[in-house]
């Protein structure tokens, strides 16, 4: 169990520290003249304060409830003890999951579950409806919606004041399906439909409960200029909304460095100013604005940067969202998530059973600990400093949390203004990568405690830092457990003697092959753990394979799929052609079909040691895709798929045709489980 400790019984004992190490070591402030502040040398840098103008924090701290599901290993279970030290404001169950009730329907119990959890942890549930699939896999109705509203406040009493609509709809038109997450959601969605819906559910609820607030659009990214879907939300619907929202993710996991994410603070008070500047220009300005969903990288972390998840560069970003979002008077601010696996390691804490607390919880820590209600401004900090200040309840101290994004420490002063009697000025040396929270009473001693890279390598959490000024140390940049290349895995490439792909076809020991040196093209096949694997013939003409598969509830996975490898130690650079084009014939049977294009970036490097360069696994390391259209007939149709519309990969979402490993067809399950597809593929080639 984690106990929570103020910064004033951490600082108890520090006079018998004296053999803790470098941070024992500092030298004491001069001493202070009677009637005088301390002398410092005007040289030392300083984080000045000014204390003129307090005014009410409006901003609390949130979490994402994720990982719920047995489907993914229930990482949230067990978390409670671990998330009430946090003191979160609103517990958001949402996302993916609860949109599509995938892979496990978020139904009554499920639904009682998470206000439970709501409960132990101290927040207010925001509870979203669903807009791609109920919980029996059918398209949600405003009766859906209404439904939740019904049973959680009428039948259960439960009193929930907030409410959602979906998740990312600016996503729907792109990503998502219920089988397949490279498949478009709902193909062609806009705007317009999505107000139409989110009118039409909030009414519903709202005739239910009229006390109730609905939250949205909790748009993923679409509010930038050029590719804006909040002005048109906002100007047909938003008075559906009581608090407008957004999910920020500014970095793709293999880009996560502490160069990029130091200045990213001054990039998100750009995006809260463009994003108020929207809702102003439609009429909304005076509502409060909520960052739903947040997190340093929106993707798997098959690699870990300086400041990737699990990283003190991690906590550092997280420290400065916090600090930036109250300062910017964000209604709330919510991390995504609680808890899950290290493939993502987006969670505050670790997979279960152990849940350990990874460097991110700690500066939420800092902040429900050591930050105040009431707000004052910071005028001044050093280099690679961002400091965030606030008054304690009692109005008796100024709490700053600092923020070194320097490997090196820095010596330096925190001088508070403009109070009744000025205080000392408070002298510490801040820890290379660290965050410090330090609290300067109005009279007596300053005291800080602090959390870095020296606690992450320890395993442990805040420690306390003692007074004074000490020499710079360079600790250097942390060592990274998985480090990610300092320049991108190359693929040799081998440029393909004809376009073809399925010529010349047999069968050997088992495997298609088709091509003739030096380039042959073998088959494999695949499907979700427990799911039967498709089965795949070369045609009579050897031109083409013919493919059977299908599923059958109960199912453990909804995909599987065949394809065609190179047969090679170099990779195909057919960067020279557009796509890839085949003649389908034959019936899906209510399965749905995607190509995919596999390239070095995305093929784990466990599966294709000689080409692969994606540092994960399968779940972490995967193609892009495209969903293709059948005719309902079984007549022959030839189907191209430009390079330029394969998406949704992982690590790397676009499709780089200069490194092709392998071609391939993906069947996915329907949403009621069964669906039974024979078909074949022929002349399959680059045009």
């Amino acid at each position: 169990m984690l106990e929570r400790t103020s910064l004033a019984a951490l600082i108890v004992g520090l006079a018998g520290v004296a053999g803790c190490g470098d941070r024992s070591k500092a030298n004491p402030p001069v001493a202070e003249d009677a009637g005088t502040a301390p002398r410092i040398d005007p040289s030392v840098p300083r984080i000045t304060v000014s204390a003129a103008e307090p005014r009410p924090r409006t901003t609390s701290l949130s979490v994402n409830y994720w990982m719920w599901p047995a489907a993914y290993a229930d990482d949230v279970s067990g978390t409670e003890q671990a998330v009430a030290p946090l003191m979160p404001s609103l517990l958001r169950i949402g996302g993916y999951n609860n949109d599509a009730n995938v892979p496990m329907p978020f139904d009554d119990a499920q639904f009682d579950r998470a206000v439970a959890y709501a409960r132990a942890v101290g927040a207010e549930p925001l509870v979203q409806v669903p807009l791609l699939a109920d919980i029996d896999g059918k398209e949600p109705t405003a009766g859906t919606a209404a439904g939740m509203v019904e049973y959680a406040n009428v039948t259960r009493g439960y009193g929930l004041r907030y409410f959602a609509i979906g998740n990312e709809p600016d996503l729907y038109a792109t990503q998502g399906s219920l089988t397949n997450m490279s498949e478009p959601a709902i193909p062609g969605y806009t705007p317009a439909a999505y107000c139409a819906k989110a009118r039409e559910f909030a009414d519903a609820m709202r005739a239910v409960d009229p006390s109730i607030q609905i939250v949205g659009p909790d748009l993923a990214w679409h509010f930038v200029s050029g590719n804006d879907w909040l002005t048109p939300i906002l100007q047909t619907c938003g008075d559906v909304f009581d608090i407008v929202s957004f999910h920020r993710y500014p970095f793709s996991s293999d880009a996560a460095t502490l160069g990029a994410a130091e200045p990213d603070a001054a990039a998100f008070v750009s995006v809260v100013a463009h994003v108020r500047g929207l809702m102003q220009a439609t009429g909304q300005g005076d509502k409060p604005l909520a960052l739903t969903e947040m997190n340093i990288v929106y993707n798997a972390t098959t690699c870990q940067q300086t400041a990737s998840p699990r990283t003190t560069g991690s906590a550092l970003w997280l420290a400065d969202a916090v600090g930036t979002a109250v300062q910017e008077h964000l209604f709330t601010s919510a991390v995504w998530d609680i808890s899950d696996d290290d493939g993502y390691a987006l969670g505050l804490v670790g997979p279960a059973p152990a849940h350990t607390p990874r460097p991110a919880y700690y500066a939420y820590l800092l902040y429900a600990e050591h930050f105040g209600q009431a707000l004052v401004d910071v005028l001044s900090t050093p280099p690679h400093v961002h400091a965030y200040a606030s008054r304690n309840a009692a109005g008796t101290a100024t709490q700053v949390i600092a923020v070194n994004w320097s490997t090196s420490s820095v010596p330096l002063a925190v001088e508070v203004s403009s109070l009744p009697k000025t205080p000392a000025p408070a002298a510490f040396t801040l820890p290379g990568l660290s965050i410090t929270a330090i609290e300067v009473p109005d009279h007596g001693t300053a005291i800080a405690v602090t959390y870095g890279e020296t606690e992450r390598s320890a395993k442990s959490g805040p420690a306390p830092l003692m007074s004074g000024l000490a020499d710079p140390l360079d600790a250097g940049p942390p060592a990274l457990d998985s480090p990610c290349p300092t320049t991108a895995r190359s693929c040799p490439t081998t440029i393909l003697s004809e376009p073809s792909i399925t010529s010349f076809g047999t069968t050997l020991g088992g495997d298609l092959v088709f091509g003739k040196a030096p380039h042959v093209w073998h088959s494999y096949a695949y499907a979700a753990d427990g799911q039967a694997i498709p089965t795949a013939t070369p045609t009579a003409d050897g031109n083409g394979l013919s493919i059977t598969g299908g599923f059958t509830p109960p199912l453990s996975g909804s995909w599987e799929g065949v394809g065609l490898y190179l047969e090679s130690d170099h990779c195909a650079d057919v960067s020279s052609y557009t796509g890839v084009r085949f003649d389908f014939q034959g019936e899906l049977g209510g399965c749905t079909l995607a190509f995919g294009a596999s390239f070095s970036g995305d093929t784990s490097m466990t599966d294709d040691p000689t080409r692969g360069a994606c540092a994960g696994t399968e779940s972490t390391c995967y193609p892009p895709q495209f969903p293709v259209t059948t005719p309902d007939a079984n007549t022959k149709t030839s189907i191209l798929v430009p390079f330029t519309s394969l998406g949704a990969g992982s690590p790397i979402q676009r499709f780089d045709p200069n490194t092709l490993i392998s071609v391939q067809w993906q069947l996915n399950a329907p949403a009621s489980g069964e669906c039974a597809a024979s078909f074949t593929l022929e002349n399959v080639e680059f045009y």
